[in-house]
């Protein structure tokens, strides 16, 4: 749980604001009569008062409720879903480390997923695939797959760092992030690995690589001016 501080903009209310973040728009109240919002109220009484530029404090509670990842032949299924109500403004972000088997254009292991661009930003889901299934914003699905290694090459080692994301404008904030992944021998014999709480480190690895990484344009995520950031305290 964190707070996201979203500065109001014209037309935009309590109601619509706590929509946009996950809660149904009748629960408008756990927004604005929660304590951090307590000098909001005291300036405009009323939220109907609100002003362009006034400072809302939004508590984000979301968590991933459930997470499964099923072995395959050929590599793992990962399937997770949060709770809260679908917001246009949450949803997923992941990193993966492709480690002797790179597939696609980018030879480089580590990646932004989709690794092969499918669009110019960072977030797991397309825009047109959010349009023909809203359900995305709250669910995730991933099947990594690889042939077996040589073994010259030896194991292939698959990961991926999975987070639940928030967006305010161009800032992306991350929690609730996963490791998850799967080894496969020449053998073909596949051993999956985790899902698991991501470590500090490796959050502040996944963060370098979405500010790194690169859609169908020229200029890395970073550059494009999006900026990342884990849940403040």
């Amino acid at each position: 749980m964190y707070y996201e501080d979203v500065q109001v903009e014209k037309g935009e209310t309590v109601s619509g604001l706590g929509a946009a973040y996950g809660y149904k728009a009748t629960e408008w109240r756990k927004i604005w009569d929660d304590p951090r919002n307590m000098a909001l109220i005291t300036k405009r009484k009323v939220p109907e008062h609100l002003q362009i530029g006034d400072i809302l404090m939004v508590k984000i509670p979301w968590k991933v409720t459930s997470k499964s990842l099923t072995k395959q032949a050929d590599g793992g299924l990962m399937e997770a879903e949060r709770d809260g109500e679908l917001g246009k403004r949450l949803t997923w972000v992941q990193t993966v480390y492709r480690h002797n088997q790179p597939i696609g254009p980018n030879p480089n292991p580590f990646c932004v997923d989709a690794c092969t661009p499918d669009d110019d930003l960072p977030f797991y889901w397309t825009n047109d695939e959010i349009k023909n299934d809203p359900n995305l914003r709250k669910k995730f699905r991933d099947h990594s797959s690889r042939s077996a290694p040589t073994a010259a090459m030896g194991d292939t080692r698959w990961r991926a760092v999975l987070s639940l994301a928030v967006v305010t404008k161009q800032r992306v904030t991350i929690w609730d992030s996963l490791v998850w992944g799967w080894d496969m021998t020449p053998a073909n014999v596949v051993t999956t690995v985790g899902p698991r709480a991501a470590t500090a480190l490796e959050v502040n690895g996944h963060l370098n690589l979405l500010r790194k990484g690169i859609g169908t344009g020229p200029l890395t995520f970073g550059k494009a001016g999006w900026t990342f950031r884990s849940a403040p305290p």
